[in-house]
């Protein structure tokens, strides 16, 4: 299995970050980047299900983490430039 790099954004203050979650989200910050995508475009990017891509937007989304944009009947998605703390700044205060 490759080694997947964890993106300090991928850790969530309300939730348990257990390792499954931290790797799913970091695969879905990468695919984000700069770009803004549907949860089709995710899932196709990072092998991820619809279904896990949805789960994890929900909770990044209530983080400020990502935003939501809706065009009809879509909904695209993209990284916020705030972003979240790294796991050491939370730490330190």
């Amino acid at each position: 299995m490759p080694m997947v790099a964890v993106n300090p954004k991928a850790y969530l203050r309300r939730l348990k970050n257990v390792r499954r979650g931290v790797i799913a989200r970091s695969k879905i910050i990468e695919a984000l980047g700069d770009i803004s995508l549907t949860v089709q475009q995710i899932h196709r990017r990072t092998g991820l299900s619809p279904q896990s891509v949805r789960y994890h937007l929900g909770n990044m989304l209530a983080e400020g983490i990502v935003s939501r944009k809706l065009s009809g009947r879509r909904a695209w998605w993209n990284l916020t430039g705030a972003g979240q703390k790294t796991l050491e700044e939370s730490l330190e205060g």
